[in-house]
């Protein structure tokens, strides 16, 4: 797989003007990542994860051009794109019986505030006619607990309400503390994947972790663990009661078709 860096001295305005070509020439596609349940050996969650198709540059990761594209406008749509081609997606997998309990898409702090976009969310999935409790949103902590907090939580009642799930992605980094995590009304955590990294050689990181997973039980929140590769990693976690994981030991993030084959070889 050909993953190039992108233009190392680009300027942000001339990847913004690449940006709006790529809207314009549907250059992006997505892949798909599974979240496996360990307690049911079964696959529960997909998360959408955008790639650039870049014509000249070859496949380009989203860390290259997020920053730019949340610093302008051009993260809404690309947001929406994203939101409602991994619904379709999720729809015409679950006709086919392939699909797990949920599509997670990832949301930018800019996306969120839009007025309408818990309304752009109702549409899409009354207009794919996919179950609003198969969509979970995955908020960045350090969006969240940098906004205020009225805002933040009527939205995610709204969103509740309607039975669509909502994860607080890279969990550890924004330093939420328990009484924040009370007023949030989230479904899932997701530990962020620094602190999986050296969990096997950092005494601190594994400490942290095991505190994450226990506050997680004492919350009555579902919890991921994102990048996961080893074994080693993998049979400390279980050591420390974690039930889901993410990451390369089961599965790199894989374009659709692959994921197609992925889930019916690996269904167990």
């Amino acid at each position: 797989m050909n993953i190039q860096p992108f233009f190392p001295d680009g300027s942000p305005d001339s990847l913004e003007a690449e940006l709006r070509n790529a809207i314009k020439g549907n250059e992006f596609v997505l892949f798909y990542q599974p979240q496996f349940n360990l307690v049911t050996s079964t696959f529960e969650g997909i998360e959408a994860l955008i790639r650039w198709q870049h014509p000249e540059k070859g496949l380009i990761l989203p860390d290259e051009f997020i920053d730019v594209a949340e610093k302008s406008d051009l993260i809404i749509d690309i947001g929406e794109w994203v939101l409602k081609t991994a619904c379709l997606k999720f729809k015409i997998w679950q006709d086919q019986g392939l699909s797990p309990m949920r599509i997670a898409v990832n949301v930018s702090g800019k996306q969120f505030k839009q007025e309408k976009f818990v309304d752009y969310v109702i549409n899409v999935l009354n207009e794919i006619n996919l179950s609003p409790n198969c969509l979970e949103l995955e908020l960045s902590e350090k969006m969240i607990i940098n906004e205020n907090d009225h805002m933040i939580i009527q939205m995610i009642r709204q969103l509740n309400k309607l039975g669509i799930l909502i994860a607080l992605d890279d969990f550890g980094a924004g330093n939420s503390s328990y009484d924040y995590l009370q007023r949030i009304p989230v479904d899932r955590i997701k530990i962020d994947k620094s602190y999986i990294r050296d969990i096997h050689h950092n005494h601190l990181n594994e400490e942290t972790v095991k505190s994450l997973i226990q506050l997680a039980a004492k919350l009555n929140l579902q919890l991921v663990a994102e990048g996961v590769e080893t074994l080693v990693q993998l049979q400390m976690l279980l050591t420390h009661q974690c039930k889901e994981i993410q990451g390369y030991y089961f599965s790199e993030p894989l374009p659709a078709e692959q994921l197609e084959k992925f889930l019916i070889a690996n269904r167990v």
